[in-house]
């Protein structure tokens, strides 16, 4: 069954919705894209078309509007008018213009062929059409069997040369495509022949350009390639060639395909007779004999030196053999020089054929009649002998006979001067009766022509009757305008005070409404701030009540309201800081039980905090000496390095466990879960001065950057209160609308820094005693300050 992505018939590229792009695809879209013109002139089935088609989709979809004309639509047995009538008539319909394009060509008769056509893209297209045009002309070549078309390429020339000093004609390029060369297409010697445009190529298919026809073979991909390798050895990825035979595999041969196979349809597809039906060979074979330019022996000739390949035959762009032969198809430039296009070709138009076709010389017209000259040879020797005779007695009577002619001569003579005479008299005859007819003739035109003069002198006072009574009304005319001119002139002084009043009073409306905005602003942000410390104050109140919880709902809902505003936001980030920073009692314990490996000052210098390899962090009274508290436990191996932060408050320490861990300065507690990321010990660590981000250097080879600022306590927070009923419940809890709505709002906080917080369990939810008393603490210096 013959698989649809093989097309062997009309536009070789249109099977399926397979497109196998080229070089050519982009390099065209670019040129058309950049508003150029261009000649696409190649050979027969490479594709042009599709080409073509796939472009002005694209163009399209770009907003770049296409015009695609096929000349073999209009026709080639038609006069000049009908032709580039009909032309213009495509573009019409195609672009829907209003302009009526007949009655337009009509009115401009008395025009040439190329101004009018050179008028309808000015006057007509351009005008009517805002947007890129981009003119596809195919099958070009058509134009070579007519007289009149020299006018069509012309006009395009003019269209290109035109671009220099009219902007708007960028808008319009041409695109011609056919199986033509440039010299062809402008023939008369005394036009500048068309020398514009850029030229694309189309060039046959490489092997990865061809892949996607291997998928039509129904084999294994693997086979399928090594197939279709075996195809393109023989075409060299000829569009068309490499189609139609693989078509003739899926067609005539069943089962599995195998390389010999493609080798068989070979040559039951292009060699021997079939090669007589194949229409692709039938155009290279016209292109060679019957279409070649003359003297036509030298394009068989030509063709033969780069059959045999014994001589490199060098390309040369003004040779016209060798353009024809490149325009066949069957030869192409490789490097500098022609070779023959692939082995198909090189075994259809081999030696043998080349010999068949070759011109026939005189002595081959003549071998044929050999053997009737030579008959008639034998016989002209016999009569020979009998006219020698013959001859000697004919010139006896020719003696005799030419004295006789000499008298009838000399009486002939007389005759005819007498003969003379009477013509000459019958001619003078006629000249008279001419010359008398020529007279009448001339006086009755000049009878003419003293009528003619008479009319045209009446004609002229009339006309200049007119003209005096057209320029009297133009002067009137004038007068009434200069008046209106000066009445309008009047109106606008007036308008543009008008206009300038209005521009004053909306400018002045424009000031009125910023300062208006601004008066709100501030007071939208002293409202806020009065409600913010509000709020504050009542969860200082709560705080030191009897139900605490409260006072840490509203903490956390200021904090997360304060961050619209600057002059709150630092104040409420540090009091949620400071609230979540101690977890536990001090208690006494003795010193390190192994080699100590770092330690660091406080920044008030009353601390010292060391790292030991007993895998704990100490804490020392910098004036006693004495340690303060229980050592740091939570590292699971050596503690290399420790720092405290700049306000004091926190000391962060890395171990060859991997981690880092943050403990409050105070409390010894650690702050959160240990800060995993490295892969190694890790070695060293420190604060930024501003104290929201450590810094950490394992012996992984990395150095990390941790956040610790806000947000992240804010999660911390929140983790630690989850379970309580205020935030799940809250009207079960209290009947203050204000606690209820600021329990909302914070559980609304938790939830967005710690997504999985409703789902998060903990065995113990509670709240420490301290917690509170260091809320009502800082909520209290906040509100002082």
């Amino acid at each position: 069954m013959t698989r649809p992505m093989f097309t062997s018939g009309g536009t070789v590229q249109a099977g399926d919705g397979i497109y196998l792009e080229r070089k050519a695809d982009q390099e065209l879209l670019a040129l058309c894209q950049a508003g150029n013109f261009v000649y696409i002139l190649t050979p027969r089935q490479m594709g042009k078309s599709s080409l073509m088609v796939r472009t002005a989709q694209t163009l399209a979809s770009q907003g770049i509007q296409s015009v695609i004309i096929d000349l073999t639509q209009i026709g080639t047995e038609l006069a000049a008018e009908q032709w580039y009538l009909g032309f213009l008539t495509l573009i019409e319909e195609q672009l829907d213009l209003e302009t009526d394009v007949e009655a337009w060509w009509e009115s401009k008769a008395k025009l040439g062929v190329t101004q009018r056509l050179t008028q309808f893209f000015q006057t007509v297209l351009l005008k009517e059409i805002d947007k890129p045009v981009v003119l596809f002309v195919d099958e070009i070549d058509t134009t070579l069997g007519l007289e009149f078309t020299d006018d069509l390429f012309t006009a395009i020339r003019f269209l290109y040369v035109a671009r220099a000093h009219q902007p708007e004609m960028k808008r319009l390029s041409v695109v011609l495509i056919g199986v033509a060369t440039p010299g062809d297409l402008i023939r008369d010697a005394r036009r500048t022949p068309f020398n514009i445009g850029h030229r694309v190529d189309l060039t046959d298919f490489t092997v990865e350009e061809a892949m996607p026809l291997a998928a039509g073979f129904g084999l294994s991909e693997e086979k399928a390639q090594r197939l279709l390798g075996k195809v393109l050895a023989w075409t060299g990825g000829h569009p068309y060639l490499t189609q139609r035979l693989c078509e003739s595999l899926v067609n005539e041969w069943s089962g599995s395909l195998g390389e010999a196979d493609v080798d068989r349809a070979v040559g039951q597809t292009f060699l021997g007779e079939r090669s007589e039906q194949e229409n692709n060979l039938q155009f290279v074979r016209d292109m060679l004999t019957k279409r070649a330019p003359e003297p036509k022996k030298l394009v068989l000739e030509t063709y033969r030196q780069i059959h045999r390949d014994k001589v490199a035959v060098a390309d040369e762009e003004q040779s016209l053999v060798k353009s024809h032969l490149k325009l066949a198809g069957v030869v192409q430039l490789e490097g500098h020089h022609l070779k023959v296009r692939n082995p198909v070709y090189r075994e259809v138009f081999d030696s043998q054929w080349i010999q068949d076709h070759w011109p026939e010389t005189r002595w081959q017209r003549l071998k044929p009649a050999l053997p009737y000259i030579a008959g008639l040879s034998a016989v002209l020797f016999g009569v020979t002998g009998l006219a020698v005779y013959a001859i000697d007695q004919s010139d006896k009577a020719l003696k005799a006979e030419a004295i006789a002619e000499q008298k009838a001569k000399e009486t002939e003579v007389a005759l005819e001067q007498s003969r003379k005479n009477e013509t000459a008299a019958e001619a003078a005859a006629r000249e008279a009766q001419r010359q008398k007819k020529l007279a009448q003739t001339s006086a009755s035109l000049a009878r003419r022509r003293l009528q003619q003069v008479n009319t045209a002198r009446k004609r002229e006072v009339l006309e200049r009757e007119k003209a005096q009574k057209a320029q009297k009304l133009a002067e009137r005319r004038q007068r009434e305008a200069e008046a209106q001119k000066s009445i309008a002139i009047e109106q606008r002084a007036v308008a543009e005070q008008q206009r300038i009043a209005a521009e004053q009073a909306t400018a002045r409306e424009k000031e009125q409404t910023i300062v208006a905005r601004k008066a709100t602003q501030r007071a939208e942000t002293q409202a806020k701030l009065a409600t913010l410390k509000e709020q504050a104050a009542s969860g200082l109140y709560w705080l030191s009540a009897t139900n605490p919880t409260f006072g840490f709902v509203l903490a956390i809902d200021t904090m997360n309201q304060s961050q619209s505003i600057s002059d709150v936001e630092v104040v409420a980030q540090s009091v949620l800081l400071k609230s979540i920073q101690r977890v536990q009692e001090i208690k006494l314990l003795q010193g390190h039980q192994a080699a100590v490996l770092s330690v660091s000052y406080s920044p008030d210098g009353t601390r010292i905090v060391s790292g030991s390899l007993d895998n704990t962090v100490r804490i020392w009274d910098a004036k006693t000496g004495q340690p303060i508290g229980e050592p740091l436990q939570g590292h699971q191996n050596t503690v290399w390095s420790v720092s405290y932060s700049p306000d004091g408050r926190r000391i962060v320490s890395g171990s060859s466990d991997n981690t880092v861990r943050i403990w409050d300065a105070k409390t010894g507690q650690a702050i959160g879960e240990p800060l995993q990321g490295h892969q190694n010990d890790v070695y060293s660590v420190s604060f930024s001065p501003d104290g929201t981000r450590i810094v950490s250097g394992s012996r992984d080879k990395t150095v990390r950057i941790w956040e610790v600022g806000p947000e992240s306590l804010t999660r911390l927070a929140c983790d630690r209160f989850r379970l309580h009923p205020l935030l799940h419940q809250p009207e079960k809890v209290t009947s203050d609308p204000s606690i209820i709505e600021a329990a909302i709002r914070s559980k609304a906080v938790c939830k967005q820094h710690f997504p999985a917080w409703d789902s998060y369990r903990a065995s113990q939810p509670g709240f420490p005693k301290w917690l509170f008393s260091r809320f009502q603490q800082l909520l209290a210096d906040w509100l002082n300050t």
